[in-house]
């Protein structure tokens, strides 16, 4: 509903006795029905938030200097492509979470069956740039390694990242460490 003069008043906003909300929509005062979002505690929308939440945490990593809207963003060679490549009016965060949405059991899995050996590598790396477990919605932890491995599986599959020999899953310490360059360090 389109208003003039709402409550009686050149402006309004907020809610007025628990049914109706007026606020301001492109310039134009408008009232609406009062509603309540519902919040369940779904399977679902568990699983949803637990994604998220590891990718945002994975993404705290990513060493930014600028906000990721400037024109030049400056910070990790990482936080650079991924502005670069995002679609524009959305940030690289909700783009990588956009696209790895769909790909994130799959990567929990692979990380999941690599060797300790391996492990080893991506969770060294990843706690050298401060990296640190995350715990989901879910009660699931998420280590480390498996949080920069999520971040490497975009860089190379969105980010054009190349540096890895033979594969993500057979990558040593030399390239588990120069990721977490990329990801972490700026190059000024």
């Amino acid at each position: 509903m389109r208003l003039t003069g709402p409550g009686m008043s050149l402006s309004a906003s907020g809610t007025f006795g628990k049914t109706i909300t007026f606020s301001i929509w492109k310039g134009q005062p408008y009232g609406r029905l009062r509603v309540i979002p519902i919040n369940r505690n779904t399977l679902a929308q568990k699983a949803v938030r637990s994604v998220l939440g590891t990718l945002a945490k994975a993404c705290r990593a990513v060493l930014t200097l600028a906000n990721d809207t400037a024109v030049t963003p400056t910070g990790s060679q990482f936080f650079i492509d991924a502005v670069a490549i995002a679609p524009a009016g959305q940030s690289w965060i909700s783009y990588l979470q956009k696209v790895s949405n769909s790909e994130f059991a799959g990567n929990v899995t692979s990380y999941g069956v690599l060797d300790a050996t391996h492990k080893g590598y991506w969770d060294d790396s990843a706690e050298g740039i401060g990296m640190a477990s995350y715990i989901d919605k879910s009660g699931v932890t998420h280590t480390a390694g498996e949080q920069l491995y999520h971040l490497a599986k975009f860089a190379v599959g969105y980010l054009g990242y190349s540096s890895f020999a033979t594969t993500i899953d057979e990558a040593v310490a030399l390239e588990t460490d120069a990721f977490a360059v990329y990801v972490n360090t700026t190059a000024a």
